[in-house]
C-alpha cells in the first residue's frame, strides 16, 4: 500500500475513534476528546471540524472552566439521519422509526392474516414508506433499513 493509503486509512480510523468518543460521552469539550482518545488536540480539533462540516457532530453553548477559557461542548447530531427497523413476525409487522443514537421516533404495529409473500411484501413497502413520511428533514435521511425474518437455520446446508 501507498503511503498517502495508509494516511488515509489512520486518518479515517482517528476520524471513527473521535466520533465515537463524542457519542459515548456527549456532551464533551475538545480537549477531554484529546484525553480519553491520545490523539493531539490540533488532531482532534480537525476531525471535530470535518464533523462538524459533515453534520455529525454540533457545537452547543460553554461547559464548566477549570482555570481558563471555558471550552465549546460537543453533542452528537443524532437527526443527522434516520433508520428504519422492521420485525416480521407470524401474524403481524412490527415497525420502528429511530435516529442515529436508535432512540424510537415513530412506531407501528400491524397484524397480517395474509403469508402470499407479494401482500406480505406490498405490506412492508408500504409500512416503510409511511415512517420515512414521519421522517424529519436530516442532512443524511434514511441511512439504513434492518429486518428480522423468522426462520430455520441450518449450518449444514450448502444451498438455497
Amino acid at each position: 500500500m501507498s503511503r498517502t493509503w495508509n494516511q488515509y486509512i489512520v486518518k479515517q480510523e482517528n476520524k471513527a475513534l473521535v466520533l465515537k468518543t463524542i457519542i459515548e460521552h456527549t456532551p464533551i469539550s475538545r480537549a477531554k476528546v484529546a484525553q480519553v482518545t491520545g490523539l493531539n488536540k490540533g488532531t482532534v480539533s480537525s476531525l471535530v471540524s470535518e464533523l462538524i462540516d459533515e453534520h455529525f457532530v454540533m457545537e452547543s453553548g460553554p461547559g464548566e472552566s477549570s482555570g481558563g477559557r471555558r471550552p465549546v461542548m460537543l453533542l452528537f447530531n443524532q437527526a443527522a439521519g434516520y433508520t428504519i427497523a422492521l420485525d416480521l413476525g407470524v401474524g403481524y409487522i412490527d415497525a420502528a422509526l429511530t435516529d442515529l443514537n436508535g432512540e424510537i421516533m415513530v412506531k407501528k404495529h400491524a397484524k397480517m392474516h395474509e403469508r402470499q409473500f407479494d401482500t406480505v411484501f406490498e405490506h412492508i413497502v408500504s409500512t416503510i414508506h409511511t415512517l420515512m413520511k414521519e421522517m424529519k428533514k436530516s442532512p443524511y435521511g434514511l441511512v439504513g433499513i434492518g429486518m428480522g425474518v423468522p426462520g430455520v437455520v441450518n449450518h449444514e446446508a450448502r444451498s438455497f
